[in-house]
């Protein structure tokens, strides 16, 4: 999947858009300041859900489950493994912003470099207005249902910035078509799917054949 997703570019710059084959899923991502379209190598199927492994021509690895980031590879600091406690799954129906009710889950995280190994996260998630400061470009961001999920992190130096969702419900299930997600306080990403999927209720993602 390295090799097809540096075909896909072609020498092509990290920022300029790949030659689409409509036989693979694409992500946009912003990672250190730079702008990438990622191919979709294959889904990982593991007992809290079905992770997505994303691959860039550049050697970066995303790991994705239900649009939240559960592992990397490739880049300066790296999630080399993530465990989820209690973890509540997005919403049917649109959230009322002004509901005061939060969902509640724990993450267990190990970093590196630095060996930073079992770092614990209680974060809460909330439902908010629509952004206006986003880099989303592929669909309005009214469009989306929006969410915000804040850490408090041990020990206290590991804490992150807080993580923001845009979801859509029209393929009939709700999908995370745009995050801004961090792995450490110097080191933030955004992830949008692209392009978007026709909605197709009962659809899964792949890579294709």
């Amino acid at each position: 999947m390295l090799d097809t997703a540096r075909m896909l570019y072609q020498g092509r710059s990290s920022a300029a858009q790949p030659n689409f084959n409509p036989n693979f899923v694409y992500l946009k991502a912003g990672i250190e300041g730079r702008t990438i379209y990622m191919v979709l190598g294959y889904l990982d199927q593991r007992p809290e859900g079905t992770v997505e492994v994303w691959y860039s021509g550049g050697g970066e690895v995303i790991r994705l489950l239900n649009g939240r980031l559960v592992g990397t590879t490739g880049l300066t600091t790296d999630w080399r493994a993530v465990r989820i406690a209690n973890w509540p799954s997005w919403p049917v129906a649109e959230s009322n912003t002004g509901n005061t009710s939060v969902q509640r889950y724990t993450r267990e995280r190990d970093v590196m470099p630095g060996y930073k190994f079992g770092i614990n996260d209680d974060i809460v998630r909330i439902a908010v207005p629509t952004p206006s400061d986003t880099a989303i470009s592929g669909v309005e961001a009214s469009s989306l249902q929006w969410y915000e999920e804040r850490a408090t992190s041990r020990p206290a130096s590991a804490a992150l910035p807080t993580a923001r969702f845009g979801i859509s419900r029209k393929s009939g299930t709700p999908v995370v078509v745009y995050s801004e997600q961090c792995i450490s306080n110097n080191l933030c990403m955004s992830f949008e799917r692209w392009p978007l999927p026709p909605p197709a209720a009962g659809t899964s993602a792949s890579a294709g054949t």
